[in-house]
């Protein structure tokens, strides 16, 4: 019997699916759930069921291996083993081990493919060719590690950035190759070939930026992520905030314009339509009533103050950010008279004699949080005083990469003049 239902690839696939489903309803429903064991699963689901097939098609393409069978379908992967690879490496490693031994468990099921795959071919459901166990390597870099580590640092509540980034990096995943895929697939794009390719993803970034702002100061100002279960401790008023109320959905509902553009097809403008619709019928009034609960009348004066769908020209409702320079500091001062003059709102200018402990090596900002930013980042935050045009250039300097570019330029200049006692870095 045993024999029988190995060497059939169907009676295999259906018994391995039954049992999955078992597992699944025994965890879910009769197990006592554990909600932040609950979320890290989901969230390593999440990346493998995007990722997944986006690697395994490229490995495919690239003649690694391929599935036999008419159940083969356009990502190259029967839907029957894409269910029971997600559960395999999106559930079952982050249920029993709970995040750790990450090393341990990546070798493990590498050493478990090696094995199961061939017998696979044997039974006709693949076919390998011969860099498979480099495709191998790339599912287990590319995919499980990924998934795996976020759902670990969900699980053990740390490393807030490293989950905003894989946040980010799922929603483009889907959006800009899952879902043009996916139309293309059912003939609603005629081609991935792409011919207005400079004027649209200039347009597209212009779109896109707010958000990603928007997510660098959730992380580094609110301490939580855009996702609703990693919620921010603190009501983020400044930055992109200062500015328009949800930049993340304001880039959401936009960005479907140039890829329309980008993949010449209509059909993409739809998602602008759902992700309004959605917005309003259901973001708003789950956000709005959780805010309020956090936040109180904090939330609902900056409800009052900041519009949602559209940018202001002058932060009106900026809150109250304080710059100290060193007066002693040529560069410095030249930096501060500038700001002066440019009638920055609630920005307080103030010299080192007036900081907490008499002494600053750098610019400093601190915000209405209490959150200090030095040199390039604090000369960033004030420009966000300014007006929407210098606060972009404010947002630019603080992204992660181009901040440490601008730092290390400034860190290699010689700024010591005769008479001065600090450096602008």
């Amino acid at each position: 019997m045993f024999t029988s239902i190995s060497s059939d690839p169907a009676v295999l696939g259906n018994t391995l699916i039954v049992l999955a489903l078992l597992f699944l309803g025994y965890i879910f429903l009769l197990k006592e759930q554990e909600p932040k064991l609950n979320w890290a699963a989901f969230y390593s689901v999440l990346y493998t069921s995007i990722t997944l097939p986006i690697v395994n098609y490229f490995c495919v393409e690239f003649g690694m291996w391929n599935f036999i069978g008419q159940d083969v379908n356009s990502i190259q992967l029967p839907f029957n083993i894409y269910f029971l690879w997600v559960v395999a490496w999106g559930i079952l490693p982050i249920f029993f081990l709970k995040g750790r031994y990450i090393l341990l468990v990546a070798a493990l099921l590498f050493w478990l493919d090696i094995l199961v795959m061939p017998e696979l071919e044997k039974i006709g459901i693949l076919s390998l060719h011969k860099n498979w166990l480099l495709g191998e390597l790339l599912l287990i870099a590319l995919v499980f590690m990924p998934s795996y580590f976020w759902a670990s640092c969900s699980y053990n509540n740390k490393c807030i950035g490293v989950r905003a980034f894989f946040q980010v990096v799922v929603m483009c995943c889907a959006f800009l190759i899952g879902l043009p895929f996916i139309l293309r697939v059912y003939g609603l794009i005629d081609t991935l070939q792409l011919y207005s390719a400079p004027f649209t993803l200039q347009i597209f970034i212009i779109i896109v930026f707010p958000s990603l702002v928007a997510v660098v100061d959730l992380v580094s100002k609110g301490e939580g992520t855009p996702f609703p279960y990693d919620p921010t401790n603190h009501l983020v008023k400044t930055g992109v905030y200062a500015y328009c109320r949800n930049p993340i959905q304001w880039s959401f509902a936009l960005m479907f314009i140039p890829l329309s553009m980008y993949y010449s097809s209509y059909y993409l403008l739809v998602g602008a339509l759902i992700s309004i619709a959605y917005s309003f019928g259901v973001s708003d009034y789950q956000e709005y009533a959780d805010m309020e609960k956090r936040f109180g009348d904090d939330w609902n004066e900056y409800k009052r103050n900041v519009p949602k769908w559209r940018f202001l020209w002058k932060p009106t409702a900026v809150p109250k950010g304080e710059i100290y320079f060193d007066a002693n500091c040529r560069q410095c001062s030249q930096i501060s008279r500038w700001f002066s003059s440019k009638s920055a709102i609630n920005l307080d200018i103030k010299t080192s004699s007036e900081f907490y402990n008499n002494t600053i090596l750098q610019a400093t900002y601190i915000d209405h949080n209490g959150i200090e930013f030095k040199s390039v980042r604090a000369i960033a935050c004030c420009l966000e005083h300014i007006n929407l045009a210098y606060a972009t250039l404010g947002w630019f300097m603080r992204m992660p990469v181009i901040n440490h570019i601008l730092q290390a330029i400034i860190d290699s200049m010689d700024f010591e003049v005769k008479g001065d006692n600090c450096e602008i870095e």
